[in-house]
């Protein structure tokens, strides 16, 4: 099976996940819940293509 993203949309995503944590982070009394649910929708769909992407790479090299 064929990646569906590359190793640098794989890094891209993450870099984008962690810049919008930390502006959770740094930011947390300024959004409001809309906002945060925006903000949870962006960083599970970040997170879950990076994971898949991980999972499939580790089961290409034969890992455990």
């Amino acid at each position: 099976m064929a990646h569906e993203i590359s190793l640098k949309q794989a890094l891209e995503k993450s870099c984008l996940m962690e810049t919008v944590l930390r502006m959770l982070e740094s930011y947390p009394d300024n959004i409001d819940k809309a906002q945060l649910s925006s903000i949870v929708t962006l960083t599970r769909r970040l997170a879950g293509e990076v994971y898949c992407w991980l999972l499939e790479e580790q089961s290409q090299r034969g890992d455990k």
